[in-house]
């Protein structure tokens, strides 16, 4: 059933972005600053092969040429700081970060509420997340539209599992390092399988522990900027990555992990369980990677004295980029053009199949049906929100995060003593 709807979505979505109205046939170009996986998405290209392409017909409806820029999250936050002031650029189109959307996002972006007036989004924003439609909006002004959102959750690799006697996922966060003893083990031919692959690298680290410390029942920082990063379910989360590191349960060179590298551990065979987007289903299931048939989406625990009847999993962490227009692109129209097409529901279902994270709650049913990953993201959605509060000074914020957690996991430094002394400094950066 969700197959044929897919596929009836995917020639709707030709259809629809051949024929619209909307800016007329023109020679312009735009040049959107994004991530290669965006354009993959988009295009149909690279890890999304023989899905929809959805900018062809744009482009030849329009007569608009769609100019990728492609760049890393870093590279993506530099340019928005440094084009965003310009009176004038040849960027048009910028992904923004959810750790971006700050109140300096008006000092960078177009608003777009006067679009959204003359040009509306289908469905917008009443079926989007409604924590990630409001992220954006500063002094009753709104700055992007949400364009790839997901959730992080565990996977785990059933083979492994069934190997070394694990029946299931995880249930309370104590489970996690169970798993991981028993599943870490040397293969014959004298390869190491570790347990579990989190992420090491200073900034990974701020959505990993925020889900784990959520297990826990506790957050690093409350909504409002109260600093909890000192508080028994940090300091417990903390303390499970440090005996997973001290005990051999992860990766040695855990500290410089990104997602890129547990996603490549856990694709070849090397791990048997990691923490991933709920979108990743075609990326381990893929037909190509060691795991493709045995990757498995689980829910988060939870300890058990905070599950009832109707909730049983830790809230996990969201995540999500928007799209914005610089205040210097010489083409607005344009883009919001391009904004408001990708962003219909026929587009959101085609780039649903070719792996992209959906951010309303529509395409999202729809997934479920096919995806059971996409059904806990849903839930997620539904219980979670972003790891961190954002505020102007999130990255120095994140680097002391990152930094400390570190010191602590592979120098095996005092837990409580090191958080206490960044509970101070998070203080004054959410002054």
């Amino acid at each position: 059933m969700a197959r044929a709807r897919r596929l009836a979505g995917a020639v709707a979505t030709l259809a629809i972005l051949a024929g619209a109205g909307g800016v007329a046939a023109q020679d312009k170009s735009l040049l959107v600053m994004g991530g290669q996986g965006h354009e993959d998405n988009m295009r149909a290209i690279g890890t999304a092969a023989g899905g929809t392409d959805i900018l062809g017909p744009f482009e030849a409806e329009t007569g608009i040429k769609v100019s990728w820029s492609a760049a890393t999250n870093p590279q993506l936050q530099e340019a928005l700081q440094r084009l965003g002031p310009l009176s004038s650029t040849a960027e048009d189109v910028i992904f923004v970060h959810q750790f971006d959307t700050n109140a300096r996002l008006p000092d960078f972006l177009e608003p777009l509420d006067g679009y959204l007036a003359d040009a509306p989004i289908e469905g917008f924003p009443h079926d989007w997340a409604p924590g990630v439609a409001a992220a954006s909006v500063f002094d009753g002004k709104r700055y992007l539209i949400p364009f790839r959102c997901g959730a992080m959750t565990l996977w785990y690799n059933d083979q492994i599992f069934a190997e070394r006697g694990v029946g299931a996922g995880p249930k309370v966060p104590e489970d996690i390092y169970e798993i991981a003893k028993a599943a870490t083990y040397t293969r014959d031919n004298g390869e190491q399988v570790f347990g579990v692959a989190f992420r090491g690298t200073s900034w990974s680290i701020t959505e990993d522990l925020a889900a784990l410390s959520r297990a826990y029942g506790g957050e690093m920082v409350l909504p409002d900027g109260t600093v909890t990063v000192n508080q028994p379910p940090v300091v417990e989360a903390v303390n499970l990555l440090k005996r997973l590191f001290k005990d051999g349960l992860m990766p040695p060179n855990w500290a410089t992990l990104d997602q890129t590298g547990v996603n490549q551990l856990f694709k070849d065979d090397r791990v048997a369980m990691t923490l991933g987007g709920t979108n990743y289903d075609k990326t381990f299931n893929d037909g190509q990677s060691l795991v493709s048939g045995h990757a498995v989406a689980t829910r988060w625990p939870l300890v058990k004295d905070l599950q009832t009847a109707d909730r049983s999993s830790g809230a996990g962490t969201v995540f999500y980029w928007g799209l914005g227009i610089l205040k210097g692109s010489q083409h607005k129209d344009a883009a919001w053009e391009f904004i408001r097409r990708i962003s219909n529901p026929q587009s959101v279902h085609a780039l649903a199949g070719n792996g992209s994270g959906p951010c309303t709650g529509a395409e999202l049913a729809v997934s479920a049906e096919a995806d059971p990953a996409m059904a806990i993201q849903a839930e997620i959605f539904a219980a979670a929100n972003n790891p961190l509060p954002v505020n102007e000074n999130i990255n120095q914020i994140r680097d002391a995060l990152g930094e400390t957690i570190q010191n602590i996991v592979v120098n095996d430094l005092d837990t409580q003593a090191e958080l206490d002394g960044l509970a101070r400094r998070l203080e004054r950066l959410y002054r």
